[in-house]
């Protein structure tokens, strides 16, 4: 018997390198015969694929001819007794093909068979099993109604969610990602509308299975995993439309679903009502910060008036306010401008960053303004205080949310004790050989920003193994539970080469209560397959040389910050000076260029024992953020640049593996800006 697997790509081509890879490993009585037709992807898929699987029959097309034409031209293609649709992002057990066949040959009167499908994250899929959208299902699905009341058959029959998901039963639907059908069945119904484009044209021909008399069945005896969408993530508003759109192409296709006038009214207004919310979703943050630097920037100068005036007889507050309010109004307008040149109210809501130097842009604005105007320039100490606060509580309020965001489960982050508040804490699941090779690829990487922590595998390292110096043997793989509880982390690097496809997925299943991110990384290769992203893990190709932190503005902007920012902490630690100077030490470091360079670091206490080099800050021997401290009784490391009181080796704790940290340096080399400090000296902060 020969089975024909379809698969139809655009641009997703590591997935469709590890999909590939895992039906190589599947197991079939017959012969299996792989047809990939390409939608023009231009992200080297069609060059991959001959050199990587030359067994893979390869249709290229020259424009993106949609979803159901392209399964189309694979079936015409074709020559098996039955059927595989797959979509590229999925990964499949090593049984999955033969459970599937059997379960079609076991059962004459079933048309189409599709499997259980998992979430990166091991839980269930709800689109493995779907109703046809009558008026009420399709108005319980759109309307939330059946997320509100999941058990209930009243209101979840869009998702069976009612039903079990481990039992197999007889459902209206199954999921275009992977369903298995009879030869016999494209001949008695035709192939794919092509008017589909994208989205529904799964759920149209397993409707056409039931016309023509056959069953469809949902059967979790085997299991997939499903990255859901990785080629149509791009512009999920767009999609939101093509979506929709083409529900109402199968309700007209099909009218006794649409119901009469009123229900099909009524189905256009609630789909007109959700994209419209995903619209404001979208634009939410765009608004929502505004507004809140708008109540910021504008209670930070009534405050100040308040505090300047109040104390004074001679002078009505009140009337000081109304004075002020145009004035405020032309500031408030002046900073948000700031803001959106630093696009704080785009791409980088949330960057604190950009919203410090923003404010600080929008004080010189201002500052500037009022010298040539004299007529808006009231109060020197109200605009000079009240923009301090501005400069505050702007980056400030971003980082509350921040930490709201890493300290409470929101999307892939949870709950911890004493979070890392700027990377994400991560394990890697599986040892070997492909386990430290995935290990040394990503602590070569600056940009990642994942917290390596140890290995966890049902083998522990012996003492005198390599293995043990890149990184710690955590646990045992059946101890998952209990270690992501005790190290804290949020995301499980998979070494795919080390588990059976059966294997992970049942490790998938028994973690799906912990809100963990399982990222697969294939064997031998450099990506990491993630729940909506791919990510590669190789080291970084440094062929631009252009070094930033060497050009003048870089240089000048790093001095001035370090000189006032040292100045003012100085300043006001001047009260405890005296209680630190019995216990400070000196010590002699490498500098640049070789210099023998003189630091003083207090004896006691990690918190204190830094302090005193805010002095060598000030002076210029040292920087907020530079390289390594590094003694004069230890060999000269060839610095850089200067020595900081952190860096981003040091926050990334692998300033003891030099090879590694030589890399971290020529990326802070290549990427410094007084954004970047400020970024690298906020987290040091928080790692206290």
């Amino acid at each position: 018997m020969t089975l024909s697997v379809i698969v139809v790509s655009y641009n997703v081509r590591e997935f469709v390198s590890q999909c590939l890879l895992s039906l190589s490993r599947c197991r079939f009585d017959g012969t299996v015969e792989v047809i990939l037709v390409d939608n023009n992807s231009s992200d080297g898929t069609v060059e991959m694929v001959p050199r990587r699987f030359p067994q893979v029959r390869l249709i290229k097309n020259r424009r993106n001819v949609g979803y159901a034409a392209a399964l189309n031209q694979g079936l015409t293609a074709s020559t098996g007794e039955m059927i595989l649709f797959l979509n590229p992002d999925t990964i499949l057990e090593e049984q999955t093909l033969q459970v599937l066949v059997d379960y079609l040959q076991e059962h004459p009167q079933v048309g189409c068979v599709g499997p259980k499908i998992l979430n990166s994250d091991g839980s269930f899929q709800l689109a493995s099993r779907r109703s046809f959208p009558a008026a009420w299902v399709a108005f319980c699905h759109l309307s939330g109604l059946g997320r509100i009341f999941p058990r209930s058959r009243l209101f979840g029959q869009y998702n069976y969610t009612y039903l079990e998901s481990s039992q197999t039963h007889e459902v209206e639907a199954v999921s275009g990602s992977c369903m298995c059908l009879r030869r016999e069945i494209i001949d008695r119904v035709g192939l794919m509308d092509e008017s589909f484009f994208m989205f529904w044209e799964d759920t149209d021909y397993c409707y056409r299975i039931h016309q023509a008399g056959y069953q469809v069945v949902y059967h979790p005896a085997t299991k997939i995993v499903h990255y859901k969408g990785e080629s149509v993530k791009t512009d999920p508003l767009y999609n939101l439309r093509i979506f929709h759109r083409a529900l109402m192409a199968f309700s007209r296709k099909h009218g006794s679903f649409a119901g009469n006038l009123f229900s099909r009214a009524l189905l256009r207004i609630i789909i007109s009502l959700r994209i419209g919310l995903a619209y404001l979703r979208n634009s939410i943050a765009t608004f929502s910060s505004m507004f809140i630097d708008t109540a910021v920037i504008g209670l930070a100068f009534f405050a100040m008036i308040c505090v300047r005036f109040l104390p004074d007889p001679h002078i009505r507050t009140r009337d000081m306010l109304i004075l002020y309010a145009p004035v405020v109004g032309v500031y408030v307008l002046l900073w948000l401008g700031a803001g959106a040149l630093f696009q704080i109210y785009g791409r980088y809501v949330l960057s604190y960053s950009r919203a410090l130097v923003a404010s600080l842009v929008g004080f010189l604005i201002i500052a500037t303004l009022t010298y040539l105007y004299r007529d808006v320039a009231y109060s020197r100490l109200v605009l000079v205080s009240a923009s301090a606060l501005v400069a505050a509580l702007l980056p400030g309020w971003r980082l509350v949310i921040h930490l709201r965001r890493v300290t409470h489960k929101v999307g892939d982050s949870y709950r911890a004790r004493r979070p890392s508040i700027f990377s994400r804490r991560a394990a890697i699941l599986g040892a070997g050989q492909e386990g430290p090779r995935i290990a040394n690829l990503l602590l070569r990487r600056p940009d990642t920003g994942i917290d390596l922590l140890g290995f966890i595998d049902d083998q522990p390292f012996s003492g005198g193994d390599e293995q043990e110096s890149v990184l710690p043997w955590l646990g045992r793989v059946d101890e998952l539970h209990e270690l992501a509880s005790q190290h804290r982390f949020q995301e499980v690097i998979v070494a795919g080469a080390n588990f059976t496809n059966q294997q992970l997925m049942g490790i998938l299943e028994q973690t799906k209560d912990l809100p963990l991110l399982f990222r697969i990384v294939p064997h031998e290769d450099e990506v990491m397959l993630g729940k909506a992203n791919v990510e590669y893990i190789g080291d970084l190709p440094f062929v631009n040389i252009e070094a930033t932190l060497y050009r003048r503005f870089h240089l000048l902007s790093k001095r001035l910050f370090d000189l006032f920012a040292s100045l003012f902490m100085l300043v006001l630690l001047v009260p405890v000076w005296p209680f630190l100077l019995p216990g400070i030490q000196r010590h002699v470091i490498w500098g640049v260029n070789g210099e023998h360079v003189t630091i003083w670091i207090h004896g006691n206490g990690e918190g204190l024992r830094r302090l005193p080099l805010l002095w060598s800050i000030f002076k210029g021997d040292m920087s907020f953020v530079g390289s390594e401290i590094t003694t004069v009784e230890e060999p000269d490391p060839g610095l850089l640049f200067k020595p900081g009181m952190t860096g981003l080796a040091q926050l990334r704790r692998i300033a003891d593996e030099p090879e590694i940290a030589v890399s971290y340096e020529h990326y802070y080399l290549q990427h410094q800006s007084l954004t970047f400090d400020l970024e690298i000296l906020l987290k040091a902060l928080f790692r206290i």
